[in-house]
């Protein structure tokens, strides 16, 4: 009879990141604008934004607003 394995321990799953409503609404003006390609919340680290062409740059919170400015007025 052979013996039974023991069941691995499952890692927890960090939980979600709430995205505050204001910073969704901008960032969804500014992928359906095509300033961004794709945007993610990384917790401590703020935002890492995706443009098309360009390495992901990574944004401080409360630094988002001024940030999508600067993409808006450069194309």
């Amino acid at each position: 009879m052979a013996r039974k394995r023991s069941k691995e321990a499952t890692r927890p799953v960090p939980p979600p990141v709430d995205v505050p409503a204001p910073d969704r609404a901008a960032l969804i003006a500014a992928y359906q604008a095509g300033l961004i390609t794709a945007w993610k919340h990384e917790g401590e680290r703020g935002y890492r934004l995706t443009t098309a062409g360009h390495q992901d740059d990574y944004v401080d919170v409360a630094k988002l607003g001024k940030y999508l400015e600067r993409l808006a007025a450069a194309s």
